[in-house]
């Protein structure tokens, strides 16, 4: 045991902090594949693929052949294997690592927040669903291609018009780009069932945790069965308690002061 210890001391008396700061980069990268995963259908699978490394490893160690040469094939294209497998959370966690904050306040993001609070409080009050995305740093163009392009001004009775039930884009999502209205009618990727997700989120919340892991995109869902209002941000969803915590949340998570430029009483009554 002393010895043991002692060649442990001479390992790190002779590491250089080049080395340290090695350990710590990989430590980090670590942490963020768990992180990225945890909770996730690719969660599952990293376990999986755990559990086939430990079959390759007693394979060897106890000469079973036929697994050796099964468990050899598979780890000799295991890259193409983890791509194929992750190739989503890979994308992700690409567009994650390269997110900055917004370098100034746009007056017209600001007032669009504004807006789309006024506008889901109200819906929600009324049991109308809606689902609203504003754009980050990750472009969602291919959505926005997709969906009826608008290009207008935000406002709590565009929205409304939108997401009236009788309305013909009301079943898909609005997507917000630098302040204005790009798209409506706009089909988000959806989770897929198996999905890891309570089954207390209907279909515009599995949409909006789909959009989230996809990209950086900050996701408001109305929900018109129990007339609650969430904000969806990487894949987590959280339920707002007032339009004030929803309108701090926005800006606080574009890189707004939640002081900057307040909004009016709600004109719905």
């Amino acid at each position: 045991m002393f010895v043991q210890f002692n060649t442990i001391s001479d390992a790190i008396s002779a590491m250089r902090i080049e080395d340290y700061l090695d350990i710590l980069l990989v430590a980090l990268i670590i942490y963020y594949v768990i992180k990225l995963v945890k909770g996730t259908r690719s969660g599952q699978v990293l376990i999986g693929l755990g559990l086939l490394s430990a079959s390759y490893y007693l394979a060897g160690k106890f000469q079973l052949l036929t697994l050796s040469f099964l468990m050899s094939a598979f780890m000799s294209n295991l890259f193409l294997v983890l791509v194929v497998l992750f190739s989503t959370d890979i994308r992700r966690g690409l567009a994650r690592a390269g997110r900055f904050t917004f370098s100034k306040a746009n007056p017209a993001v600001i007032e669009a927040v504004n807006e789309v609070v006024r506008a889901s409080f109200f819906m929600a009050e009324k049991r109308v669903g809606a689902l609203i995305a504003f754009e980050c740093h990750v472009s969602l163009g291919e959505y926005v291609e997709a969906g009826a392009k608008i290009s207008a001004v935000v406002s709590d009775r565009l929205l409304l018009a939108i997401f009236n039930t009788k309305a013909p884009l009301h079943d898909g999502a609005v997507i917000i780009q630098d302040g204005r209205l790009a798209a409506a009618g706009c089909f988000l990727p959806l989770l897929p069932s198996e999905d890891n997700v309570s089954r207390f989120f209907g279909t515009r919340h599995r949409a909006a945790i789909g959009l989230s892991r996809e990209s950086d995109a900050l996701i408001v869902v109305v929900s018109e069965e129990r007339g609650l209002v969430s904000l969806v941000k990487d894949g987590e969803v959280e339920v707002m308690m007032g339009a004030a915590s929803l309108r701090d949340r926005l800006l606080s998570q574009m890189g707004f002061s939640t002081g900057q430029k307040e909004g009016g009483a709600p004109r719905f009554k």
